[in-house]
């Protein structure tokens, strides 16, 4: 299984923040500004996120990528997201998670890295979401760590392949405190460590957050500190 939680708990966290996202979508103003992703409004991020709900649907009966579709107007939106949502889920609970298919993860892709990384996707913007509506926003300490090891062992990596960032010269260990979980991002021994709780290393790494606004509550730094600002120079995620 990809990831460090049950199958079970990605696809029932993904069915409560489908849940969360419609809600968002239908009682809220889709052209409230989403600062976790610039120039984007609520209905960009609804777009988006059914878009890619529809694309990684396509991905787990493919062996190469799907091509992206296209949202709805705006005022079939809550309606088109939930529908791509209900599918992304019948698809997810159908499909052997040993099924090869097309993925930009780790080789041999499974269906097991659509579970997670849609899971772990639809979170992060249901906190964005929120955070737009001035409403309460939380990723749960067990998805926000399996999504800050995530971001290490499949993003990262990514990045340097895609030629997006250069690879790390000193590695640093992400700790999220409050589930004793540690996380190595880079290769070789770790040089300093980011210590937080694991949402907000979850959304530091994810650029929601930086490291002035983790030190404000409670995170810290430990070891050589220019490691760390190096390695949050260049954006670790897409």
């Amino acid at each position: 299984m990809d990831g460090m939680l049950t199958r079970e708990r990605y696809l029932d966290a993904l069915e409560g923040d489908v849940a969360a996202m419609a809600d968002h979508l239908t009682s809220g103003d889709l052209s409230a500004p989403v600062a976790g992703c610039p120039g984007w409004d609520l209905g960009d991020l609804g777009s988006h996120l059914g878009v890619t709900h529809r694309w990684a649907t396509d991905a787990l009966g493919s062996q190469t990528p799907p091509a992206e579709g296209s949202p709805p107007p705006r005022d079939e939106l809550a309606a088109w997201f939930v529908d791509g949502a209900d599918r992304l889920l019948g698809a997810l609970r159908g499909t052997d998670p040993a099924t090869e298919c097309w993925g930009f993860g780790p080789k041999p892709c499974t269906a097991a890295f659509w579970v997670r990384r849609q899971a772990l996707e639809t979170a992060v913007h249901v906190w964005d979401a929120a955070i737009a509506l001035d409403r309460p926003a939380r990723v749960a300490a067990d998805l926000a760590a399996d999504g800050v090891e995530e971001v290490a062992r499949v993003f990262y990596p990514r990045q340097v392949r895609l030629g997006r960032r250069e690879p790390l010269a000193a590695p640093v260990v992400l700790r999220c405190t409050d589930v004793g979980c540690d996380v190595l991002l880079g290769e070789g021994e770790a040089v300093a460590a980011i210590e937080a709780a694991a949402e907000p290393l979850l959304l530091l790494v994810w650029g929601r957050h930086d490291l002035a606004s983790l030190a404000a509550d409670g995170a810290r730094v430990t070891g050589d500190e220019a490691a760390v600002h190096s390695a949050l120079s260049v954006p670790l995620t897409p």
